[in-house]
């Protein structure tokens, strides 16, 4: 029971960091209905800087102060530069177009950082046991922030009037020019949201879990897995998915092997296109996932 515990703890860690990645493709969806598989670079992107940061001198939280607004800067960039440009955008043309990015940002990266993985230090605080179970401080860390911040995006997105006109951009685009909701402006700060919770992420998930030029792609792909089980529309299951997610993944390599690890994402994707394709919200977004 200690060992299923132990197991099922450090899941809900990882799973908070793909739950985060889930909610940055969420929010843009359910605005553009745009595919980001950039959201994973984001993440890989902040946890790169804040280490840089570091090791200039700055102190833990300055620089992650420095390396989530630099990344929320840089997914608003990319997004003025190769999605505002594009008048028709589908989800198919989103997915080659963000896939071409994806892999830029990666090769930028391996050039300033190079190939070997790195990670954070730790944040304050003490590793407890708790009924036979050990806890690192910076799970908990994890989990703390990643309630936070889910909790405040969630808030946003559905309980404000900026965030109900974000969506109505994509569920009413011509309703929602008539009553003066700029499309181009809730693109850019779903670009921005998505950029914040991709940022957090990765500089939560560093210590743990470590940041390189490759770490996005893992990420990113957890990430939208748990995105699809909400249909990419519902931030709540998304969250939800990458927990459960999280959890699935340790308790296979637990029990079976740690090879079987990253296939549990790719098993979760294929059941969801074959028996839910709107996600288990069971809300259709006019396209299968």
């Amino acid at each position: 029971m200690i060992d299923l515990l132990q197991l099922v703890f450090a899941g809900l860690a990882q799973g908070a960091v793909y739950g985060l990645v889930a909610l940055g493709f969420v929010a843009i969806f359910s605005v553009r209905e745009i595919v980001n598989l950039v959201q994973g670079e984001y993440a890989a992107l902040a946890g790169l800087t804040a280490i840089s940061a570091v090791g200039a001198g700055l102190p833990l939280l300055v620089a992650i102060l420095v390396a989530i607004p630099v990344t929320i800067g840089i997914a608003v960039l990319l997004e003025r530069l190769t999605i505002a440009p594009v008048k028709k955008m589908t989800p198919l043309t989103s997915i080659i177009l963000t896939l071409g990015v994806s892999t830029a940002v990666k090769a930028l990266m391996l050039l300033i950082w190079g190939p070997e993985a790195k990670g954070l230090p730790t944040f304050p605080g003490s590793d407890i046991v708790l009924g036979g179970v050990s806890i690192r401080s910076q799970e908990l860390w994890v989990l703390g922030v990643a309630a936070v911040v889910a909790y405040g995006v969630i808030w946003f997105y559905e309980h404000t009037v900026r965030g109900k006109s974000l969506r109505a951009c994509a569920e009413q685009p011509v309703a929602a020019r008539l009553v003066g909701i700029s499309p181009r402006t809730a693109t850019v700060v779903a670009f921005a949201v998505a950029g914040l919770v991709g940022g957090v992420a990765g500089v939560v998930g560093s210590p743990i879990y470590l940041s390189s030029w490759t770490s996005g792609l893992t990420l990113g792909l957890k990430g939208f897995v748990a995105a699809t089980l909400g249909g990419l529309t519902s931030l709540r299951v998304a969250m939800l998915g990458g927990l459960g997610l999280g959890i699935l993944e340790n308790l296979v390599a637990g029990y079976l092997s740690s090879g079987y690890r990253d296939a549990v994402a790719f098993v979760v994707l294929v059941l969801v296109l074959l028996f839910k394709p709107h996600g288990l919200a069971g809300k259709s977004s006019g396209v299968r996932v």
